[in-house]
């Protein structure tokens, strides 16, 4: 009877480190799993971000660009009056 009882205990004790092994195998792999996913959505997030802040800058550039050609041509028309009025 006596050694009844060891063998249960040890193979209680057996099966309740296997259950607590096979447990944390598998949270262990969910979690690595997680991250992979959090990563890929992270980097989804900041590509999108990105083309946002391009599609912004482009937006704010294209008025000033245009500001600024428009004031060379009148910088340029202008040289062009003073040195026809200098050849006068």
């Amino acid at each position: 009877m006596q050694r009844d009882k060891k063998v249960n205990k040890k193979s209680m004790y057996f099966l309740l480190a296997a259950a607590v092994l096979s447990v944390s195998i598998t949270f262990t792999g969910c979690s690595k799993q997680e991250e992979e996913q959090v990563a890929e959505e992270k980097g989804n997030i900041e590509k999108m971000t990105d083309e946002a802040a391009d599609k912004a800058v482009k937006k704010i550039r294209t008025p000033i660009n245009k500001a600024r050609d428009t004031g060379n041509l009148g910088d340029e028309r202008l040289e062009e009056m003073d040195k026809a009025l200098e050849n006068k």
